[in-house]
């Protein structure tokens, strides 16, 4: 990894709205001029502009796997992504050597976005794969 990837990470494909939408078949959530939009849901405030994540105008440290994954998880809200998936659009590759690498992210996600309404923000479906928690949904 290069310096520039670490501090820098929307500079990468990520800016121009090409994020591997076509292999997925994702509808992401693109403005016009191909920047990433900022999402809210509840009291959560992604913003892939600034790679920020704000809860109860707090702001939450998340790496940029997990930022991406969250990202992916409320753009495609009520869509279940398998692991590898979120692999491919997370890391940019199947990366599955270890197939729990995915869950290992969910899981700190969970750990530092904490309950929402009592819930976890994303939740599996076994055999499938994760989705954003419906009960947030609406």
């Amino acid at each position: 990894m290069k310096y520039n990837d670490y501090f820098f990470p929307l500079r990468i494909q990520f800016a121009t709205g090409d994020i591997h939408a076509t292999q997925c078949s994702m509808h992401m959530t693109i403005s016009p001029a191909g920047k990433m939009n900022s999402i809210t849901l509840d009291n959560i405030t992604i913003d892939p502009e600034r790679f920020v994540v704000i809860k109860n105008g707090l702001h939450i440290a998340l790496t940029k796997t997990e930022f991406l994954i969250l990202y992916l998880m409320m753009s495609t809200r009520g869509k279940i992504h398998s692991r590898s998936e979120i692999s491919r659009f997370a890391l940019g590759e199947e990366s599955l050597n270890n197939p729990r690498t995915i869950d290992t992210h969910i899981c700190n996600i969970r750990k530092k976005i904490g309950p929402m309404k009592e819930r976890n923000i994303i939740c599996v479906i076994k055999g499938v794969g994760y989705k954003l928690n419906d009960a947030l949904i609406t």
